[in-house]
């Protein structure tokens, strides 16, 4: 005879199915931001190429990346500590905030004097030197702006920075639209960067205030211990800022800047699949990390339902990029970015690696594991440079225009292959159980018969539009009819956003049936 369950039981289950309908709830809210703000990045991603053409378009990524790079220290992993630790005691916030603010400040006002005199001494032109320092302030904006979501991801208010988000990136695309259509330089092109982010750190201040209770103090004894416990998430964060930003400076300089270009016109559309990613530091993050206190199995079983969620997403818009390589170069970045397309269709893939690495690395992090992403990410950080080194030279001129773009990309997936295989190996099972290995398996199989059918539709001379649809439709039909993508699945989560209300028992969490 089963017994009966107990009132604290009954307690906990409740209070976990509410915290599954509030993670759902968040993440409609910032996925909702996110479409808006997404379609306005879309159309500024297919205005700049046009208006700067493939040399000065260039310029313009490689400044932001060599700003971005300048600027890695000021991270301090703060933001994975507090998706760690905040959301199990949001008080904990004040303890160490004010000092880090102080200390940031101070970092940055060395590194924005260390940044003129390199420029000033490498000789890069005046206009690409004032646009490197604007950009720079707006990176260093960019790092406060990023531990202020994080503190508001924690406690679960998103609401108001959902409305920030938008309101943030009409400033931004806005004020790029205005200068391209007065025809304004290219040195100017980060102001409104800059002032999206100010706008931003302003409107998220107050939003700390009031849900947090958020106080501005100076705390060295805390702030102390904070900095010890965050010194993993810096390395990491510090090594994979490197790992994707240093590929295009080495580009820059061993190739040139129109390889530049056509690299950040393949990556700026590549980029367009991490649609999703910021729902897993807003969301999943603080989520993982109540499941962790409770108990390592409840961890290890979301860990493997985001991993499948992740390949469902990303693997169809992998087949859409990599099919679709040339029509999508065409439509987002114009006349002379046609060498983008093989670079793209080399990048696609990584995206697919790099949610699932996402996912790890969360896992790891929560099981106090987090120096292991430390080694995986700082290995990433110093390979992929070294394959710049070797492959750029030895591809550039060699395979086409853009064979320097190639080699990044190419460095590029190579590097992150080595860390989700790192990554992977590390949790053991705890990443993949059979289900999630059976739908992997049937998801490849039906991605190979769609390459086979996009290569004979192609060869029979039918155009970009309808062989893409034909394919998309074929990999839909191939994936429901296999039952690597369960849309019950979905609609359950669905009605969990719903259930806004009442206790525990009307909703439950979906078991993990057997594959």
């Amino acid at each position: 005879m089963n017994s009966p369950t107990s009132p604290s039981a009954e307690a906990d289950d409740g209070a976990r199915a509410n915290e599954v309908r509030g993670a759902v709830r968040s993440t409609l809210q910032l996925g909702g931001s996110l479409m808006v703000t997404y379609a306005i990045a879309l159309g500024i991603r297919a205005l700049m190429p046009r208006y700067l053409g493939p040399e000065a378009f260039g310029y313009f990524n490689w400044s932001e990346a060599f700003a971005a790079t300048f600027f890695v220290a000021t991270n301090l992993g703060l933001e994975t500590y507090i998706r760690k630790e905040v959301p199990v005691r949001p008080e904990h916030a004040s303890d160490f905030f004010g000092t880090t603010m102080v200390l940031r400040l101070a970092m940055t006002l060395i590194l924005m004097v260390a940044l003129a005199l390199v420029l000033h001494h490498t000789g890069e032109p005046p206009e690409v030197q004032h646009l490197v320092q604007w950009f720079a302030v707006a990176q260093s904006l960019i790092v406060i702006n990023a531990s202020m979501a994080a503190l508001l991801h924690s406690k679960g208010k998103v609401a108001g920075l959902s409305v920030s988000n938008v309101i943030t990136k009409i400033v931004w695309g806005g004020g790029l639209a205005l200068m391209a259509a007065f025809g304004v330089g290219l040195q100017w092109l980060a102001v409104p960067m800059v002032l999206s982010e100010a706008v931003k750190l302003i409107i998220s201040w107050k939003l700390a205030k009031e849900h947090l209770g958020l106080k501005f103090r100076i705390d060295l004894g805390a702030t102390k211990k904070v900095m010890k416990a965050c010194l993993p998430f810096f390395l990491t964060a510090a090594a994979l800022a490197c790992n994707g930003r240093t590929d295009m400076s080495l580009l820059g300089k061993l190739a040139s800047k129109e390889e530049v270009g056509w690299y950040g016109g393949a990556f700026s559309i590549a980029g367009l699949t991490f649609l999703i990613s910021p729902i897993f530091g807003w969301v999943l993050m603080p989520m993982m990390s109540r499941a962790a206190a409770r108990s390592p199995e409840e961890l290890s079983n979301l860990t493997r339902r985001s991993l499948e969620g992740v390949l469902a997403f990303t693997v169809p818009v992998m087949m859409a990029m990599v099919l679709g390589a040339d029509l999508w170069v065409r439509l987002m970045c114009g006349p002379g970015f046609e060498p983008a397309a093989l670079p793209l269709r080399v990048l696609s893939p990584i995206f697919v690696m790099a949610y699932v690495t996402m996912v790890s690395s969360i896992w790891l992090t929560m099981s106090n594991k987090e120096w292991w992403v430390t080694l995986a990410a700082t290995m990433g950080a110093v390979v992929n440079p070294i394959l710049n080194l070797m492959l750029i030279p030895s591809l550039y001129g060699r395979i086409g225009p853009s064979g320097g773009a190639t080699a990044t990309a190419l460095s590029m997936f190579l590097t992150e292959v080595i860390v989700t295989v790192l990554f992977l190996s590390r949790m053991g099972r705890n990443s993949f159980d059979r289900r999630s290995l059976v739908m992997v398996a049937k998801t490849a199989a039906v991605c190979v018969g769609c390459v086979v059918l996009d290569r004979v539709l192609s060869g029979a001379g039918m155009q970009a539009w309808p062989r893409l649809g034909l394919t998309a439709t074929a990999y839909v039909a191939g994936v429901l009819g296999t039952g690597a993508v369960r849309p019950a699945e979905l609609l359950q989560v669905v009605r969990m956003a719903k259930q806004r209300g009442g206790n525990g028992a009307e909703v439950a969490v979906p078991a993990a049936p057997a594959a």
